[in-house]
């Protein structure tokens, strides 16, 4: 699943990557032009994220997205408001591909999907395909057959079947 990502949202390395040299160092912008997508790290990530508005663009987003999940589904990287938020926007412009392997993302990946019912937007099209039986079906055997220290997975799993109920 994480392999297919990386597949279907595969651009080039940028060479450039604008930034604000008011708010951003060229230090922090230096690895996402001279590693590999895989290699960066939750930390040089994290970076974008805390300067979000100042670092790159629209297609910055979209090469940055499959490393993004996959340090979700890590452990590494949050399933947050903002992380979610960016999905959900380049979800809205995918190709059937991609949202296809968006799709197989969250299925495959409960506890990002439990974030998303929790933490994403309640409006757009990855809002209109998480209420779906599908997703409650995945959250549900998650929360009932998983580990869920934190209770997000059941919680996510019984606010979904009272969105579904309520319709």
């Amino acid at each position: 699943m994480i392999d297919r990502l990386h597949e279907v949202f595969a651009m080039p390395r940028p060479r450039v990557v604008e930034f604000c040299d008011h708010c951003v160092d060229a230090a922090s912008i230096a690895p996402f032009t001279t590693l590999p997508l895989r290699e960066l790290t939750s930390g040089q990530i994290e970076k974008f994220w805390l300067k979000s508005g100042t670092i790159g663009d629209e297609h910055f987003v979209r090469y940055l997205l499959p490393r993004v999940l996959e340090l979700i589904a890590l452990g590494e990287l949050d399933a947050d408001f903002y992380w979610l938020r960016l999905t959900s926007e380049v979800y809205a412009k995918a190709d059937p591909r991609e949202r296809a392997a968006i799709h197989d993302y969250f299925l495959g990946t409960p506890v990002a999907l439990a974030g998303l019912v929790l933490e994403g937007p309640d409006t757009g099209p990855l809002a209109e395909w998480l209420r779906s039986p599908e997703t409650l079906a995945v959250l549900e055997t998650a929360a009932l057959t998983g580990p869920d220290p934190s209770g997000a997975l059941s919680e996510a799993h019984l606010r979904l079947e009272a969105q579904l109920s309520s319709k």
